[in-house]
């Protein structure tokens, strides 16, 4: 196997001997580019499926949050928007999974990026309403089962601005009505369909009061 991985340039290679993957070949640190931004890649991470879906869904997110100087992104993963929004805003990335936060961390202090990350469970522990309303908008990317409890807690702070990233358009909708109930307002609204051959639709939004 390691003979193939040199053979084949593999970027790594890692075997489960039950106690999770463990590196046996990786020539260099491997990385991936998020918005010009060389992020290191954990095993099992999470990326977008396209590139071309990944590219709309980050343009829909800087142009929803224009003008907010500061930013917190929820459930931010490796830094997927954090990356695009950083350099004219400060963003707070956000994410429960130790790895992900941690190469986030540490793609965002090689460059002293402007994005300050938080290691924090947001299901069980939630920004609260005096948390969230510190910031001039907030973006949020949860995964499919969506985001109630942090929604709750955005509805009930002072927050104006808020830009939301679905994989579930019925998790959405959910939060979406919390959001409208609380006084904001659905003011764009997009499906991505970056699942290719499948059922599943992306979407971004963007609501404001």
């Amino acid at each position: 196997m390691l003979d193939f991985a040199r053979d084949h340039t593999l970027a790594r290679l890692s075997l489960d001997r039950g106690y999770g993957p463990e590196t046996v070949w990786e020539p260099e640190p491997l990385t991936v580019s998020l918005s010009g931004f060389a992020v290191p890649f954990p095993h099992g991470s999470f990326l977008q499926p396209t590139h071309d879906g990944e590219s709309v869904l980050v343009a829909d997110a800087v142009d929803f949050l224009q003008g907010a100087s500061t930013v917190a992104d929820l459930f931010s993963g490796l830094g997927t928007f954090a990356f695009a929004l950083a350099g004219p805003r400060k963003v707070l990335a956000v994410e429960a999974a130790r790895d992900a936060h941690l190469a986030c961390k540490a793609a965002a202090n090689a460059r002293q990026a402007p994005v300050l990350t938080l290691h924090r469970d947001l299901f069980r522990n939630p920004l609260q309403p005096e948390e969230a309303s510190r910031f001039g908008a907030i973006l949020l990317d949860p995964p499919r089962a969506g985001a109630r409890d942090q929604v709750a807690q955005i509805a009930a702070s002072t927050a104006t601005r808020v830009a939301y990233v679905s994989c579930n358009p019925a998790s959405w909708a959910r939060d979406a009505k919390q959001l409208v109930e609380a006084g904001f307002r659905l003011q764009a609204l997009r499906p991505v369909g970056q699942f290719r051959w499948s059922t599943h639709v992306e979407l971004t939004s963007y609501f404001a009061r």
